[in-house]
């Protein structure tokens, strides 16, 4: 039997560290439905019961999670935001900022899946719900998301096909001008 993960022991953690190379501005401050990308992002880690939200890479905010070596990607991120949260939190909720059509639909089977077990989308690494306290950021030289994730033996959910569209990242302008207008 598994149970879900305690709501409010959960925190959400937006991963807005990027340089934002393609799109040629911060794409936190991308604004899209009334909200930017960010305040989309903690409206929904909010609904989904996670507390507190952070916010990774953004030491210039109040909520902020500095990167301790900027530049290396958003695997070391989650390394560094999981040594942030450890002891307070029970496990947290990784969101990359740049996925704005995501739903708690999509967030909370990762939250109630094993809150002792690392979990996510077969086929797609981010979002994912990582344990806090299981792995020590300075035992760990990974590159990728997908091999931490293996390093966490992740349990990988079969996503459902109305899902697929909303994992998308939204990286160039390009990809900005395909985000549908209308809710």
């Amino acid at each position: 039997m598994t149970r879900a993960a305690d709501p409010a022991s959960t925190a959400g953690i937006i991963l807005a560290g990027g340089q934002s190379r393609r799109m040629g501005q911060d794409k936190a401050d991308i604004g899209y439905r009334g909200q930017t990308f960010l305040e989309r992002a903690k409206t929904l880690l909010y609904a989904t019961g996670c507390n507190p939200v952070r916010v990774s890479g953004r030491p210039d905010l109040p909520d902020g999670i500095p990167d301790r070596e900027p530049g290396q990607g958003p695997a070391r991120a989650i390394l560094d935001a999981l040594a942030v949260i450890s002891g307070t939190s029970s496990g947290a909720l990784f969101i990359p900022v740049d996925m704005p059509l995501l739903e708690p639909d999509d967030l909370l089977p990762l939250m109630t899946n094993n809150p002792a077990r690392a979990c996510a989308w077969a086929g797609h690494p981010l979002p994912a719900y990582l344990p806090a306290g299981t792995i020590s950021p300075a035992q760990v030289e990974i590159r990728s998301v997908k091999n931490l994730l293996a390093r966490f033996d992740a349990a990988w959910l079969k996503p459902h096909a109305e899902q697929a569209g909303r994992f998308s990242n939204i990286n160039s302008p390009a990809d900005l001008t395909s985000l549908p207008r209308s809710e």
